[in-house]
Formats: C-alpha cells, structure tokens, sequence
C-alpha cells in the first residue's frame, strides 16, 4: 500500500511539474482577429463597479474543449449576428467578446497568459484574472459592417442613380 502511494506521489509531481513547463503561444492564424495582447481582469480593481474587461457583449464557457479559434469564431459571429471587435480568453476555458475593452484594464506582459487552453494545449488562453486579447482588424470589421441589408440598399441606391 505504502508503495502505490509514494507511486502516485511521483506521478503526481511529475505531472505537475510538466504542466508548469508547457510554453503556449499566442494564436496568429486567424484572418479576421489579431493578437491584441495580455490584459489584467477589471473585476477586482479597486474603485471598479466589478465589470468586466470584456463586457456588453457575449461569452461562453468550453470546460475541456475551448481553443483560440473557436473563441474567434464565436465573437466573429456572436448573438444576433453581431461581430464583436474584441475577443478575449481567460482561464483555459472562458471566451468573452465585446466592442470595446475597458478602460482600466492594463497591459500586461504576454507571459503572463500563460494557461494552455483546455482544448488546445499548445496555444494561451488567458490566465487567472488575465485574457489573452484579440481584435478585429480594419478590413474584417469593414467587411463585418456590411450586412445583406445595407448591400441591397446600396445595390438598389445605385441602379436608381444609373437610371437617370
């Protein structure tokens, strides 16, 4: 019994050990986001109302499955249709998007995101109270403002112009 103890002891401490050791990198593959950098939680400052870095927006929890880019992809194409500006990931397994981040929220140094994502261990997905950020570039949040909607209406604004 004493040796399936001292056993698990070691496995523990390796596996522990080895977790400490993992380098994750930051996620560039994505044609709409960018790398923004390691920003500090607002929850918790002092002289905060305790909102978010990342609030107004959307966010979801992936316990074991959450990775860059599908944090990415639901901040692109959020509730309603919305593409939000910002995307953050915090804790290995918590994607929050908004449009703005708060003013108060500080950056840090990018080592500081330094959890592997839950679902993805390779790449960084924020830390304790900390978000590996991204932002929309200028192309993609062009291309985001123009809906279906305001795309027939210039359509149709342009035919009547060529009529005449």
């Amino acid at each position: 019994m004493i040796i399936i103890r001292v056993f698990l002891l070691i496995a523990f401490v390796t596996v522990a050990a080895a977790q400490q050791n993992v380098t994750v990198q930051t996620y560039k593959e994505s044609k709409t986001y960018t790398y923004y950098g390691c920003y500090n939680e607002t929850t918790e400052i002092e002289g905060s109302d305790h909102s978010r870095a990342l609030s107004g927006g959307a966010n979801q929890v992936k316990q074991g499955e959450m990775t860059v880019p599908m944090c990415l992809d639901f901040c692109n194409n959020g509730e309603n249709g919305t593409h939000y500006r910002y995307a953050g990931l915090e804790w290995a397994r918590e994607c929050w998007c908004a449009q703005s981040i708060a003013g108060i929220s500080a950056k840090l140094d990018d080592s500081e995101c330094n959890f592997p994502c839950e679902g993805n261990n390779s790449l960084a997905c924020g830390a304790s109270l900390k978000l590996s950020v991204y932002r929309m570039s200028s192309a993609a949040a062009v291309r985001a403002t123009i809906t279906p909607a305001l795309l027939a209406s210039f359509v149709s604004a342009m035919a009547a112009f060529a009529s005449f």
